[in-house]
């Protein structure tokens, strides 16, 4: 079984609109009907999106899709958090499970099916896509060990010596659902933002399983959609393509 978490619970303050971030169009089409057709192309049989603010807009935007389950993260507590309200849906559930922000709408069909081919090819408990960047700041960076992935630390947690790190993380990641549901349990908030970061399950998965990234070059496709100026941008880009 192959699943996907799309990760859609957010306001979006900076999009300057009263609608849920991920309900926001992208040339007319909400943005997180790009990423659910994305996900039936790369033929994932079980979509979960998790849902918050103004829930019912994301759930009447997404009324025709048939395949879709939902759960519902009633504060904003984190990337982890956001993965732990999808447990009475998923935890038993074998299989590989893709995560993807809601607000990286034009990931695309080519990116998932590469990710998870590498993921299950690979016998990988933890796959990342990443990318390399010669100016990484802000993004989370990959941190290796015997070419092994075993951790990802944010820019505000970074040493000096991680912050020169270029490997960077895009925020899309493939696991085996099992393992995802046993480490979100040996996570904490014990950080700047007191929020539980997805991010911190590569060290926990890593201790005792094979934890990987693919990199890959970065385009626009691969962009984090929070303000208004990114969307145009997207739409610009979109627009000269077709």
């Amino acid at each position: 079984m192959r699943n996907v978490i799309i990760l859609a619970a957010g306001k979006g303050t900076r999009m300057k609109s009263e609608l849920p971030k991920c309900a926001c169009e992208i040339l007319g089409k909400p943005m997180i009907t790009y990423l659910v057709d994305a996900c039936i192309e790369a033929e994932i049989e079980n979509i979960i999106v998790v849902v918050g603010y103004k829930k019912e807009i994301i759930k009447d935007v997404l009324k025709d899709y048939s395949n879709i389950s939902y759960a519902y993260q009633d504060e904003q507590l984190g990337t982890g958090h956001a993965c732990m309200v999808t447990k009475s849906i998923l935890e038993n559930v074998s299989g590989s499970t893709v995560i993807v922000p809601g607000d990286m709408p034009l990931v695309g069909k080519d990116n998932l099916v590469n990710l998870i081919k590498y993921h299950e090819e690979n016998n990988l408990s933890m796959t990342i896509l990443s990318s390399i960047f010669d100016n990484p700041f802000s993004y989370g960076r990959i941190v290796r060990e015997n070419n092994s992935v075993i951790g990802i630390i944010e820019e505000k947690e970074a040493t000096e010596e991680q912050k020169l790190i270029k490997e960077i993380n895009t925020g899309l990641y493939v696991v085996d659902n099992i393992t995802l549901f046993e480490s979100l349990e040996l996570i904490d908030n014990n950080n700047n933002k007191h929020e539980y970061y997805l991010t911190d399950i590569v060290k926990v998965i890593s201790k005792h399983s094979k934890v990987d990234a693919v990199v890959c070059e970065y385009d626009y496709h691969l962009t984090g959609i929070n303000d208004l100026d990114t969307l145009h941008f997207v739409e610009e880009k979109l627009k000269s393509e077709n």
